[in-house]
């Protein structure tokens, strides 16, 4: 942990992270310190890229959707690269992580239908450089938000 993070900082992200909307007056309130601190805090974590970007959260689901799943895969020595590239450029993939372990990759995947599921772990497999996957459904995503 950065020894420049105070519980205060802490604080700040946690509630940056639970809402992006919220205004650093709603910040400033929260965390009972002025305005101006909360501006000062913010811009030096930004400083520091610890707050990198505010972001979102999508319901995908209302998107369409209804498939979630979670792809390892073993990927040929020295393929990375390429095939995390090739990954990154389908509109089906929100996420591809470079991992240690049984697998050399983990990808998060989105798919409105079963069938658009299929096609596309059969093309995976078909992929030279591609040794094996492992899917799995994701049923439910918690999230634990706050930073300690």
């Amino acid at each position: 942990m950065n020894k420049e993070i105070d519980d205060i900082d802490k604080k700040i992200v946690n509630l940056m992270l639970f809402d992006a909307d919220t205004t650093n007056r709603e910040i400033a309130a929260k965390c009972k310190i002025a305005l101006g601190t909360v501006n000062n805090r913010i811009k030096r974590m930004k400083e520091l890229g610890i707050i990198k970007k505010k972001t979102v959260v999508v319901d995908y689901e209302k998107l369409g959707y209804q498939i979630e799943v979670l792809i390892a895969l073993k990927i040929k020595k020295g393929s990375f690269n390429e095939v995390a590239k090739n990954l990154a450029s389908d509109k089906n993939v929100f996420l591809v992580i470079d991992i240690t372990g049984d697998y050399d990759a983990e990808v998060l995947a989105r798919f409105h239908t079963k069938r658009q599921l299929d096609e596309f772990i059969k093309k995976l497999q078909q992929q030279p450089f591609i040794e094996s996957t492992s899917t799995r459904l994701i049923l439910n995503i918690y999230r634990e938000k706050e930073i300690k």
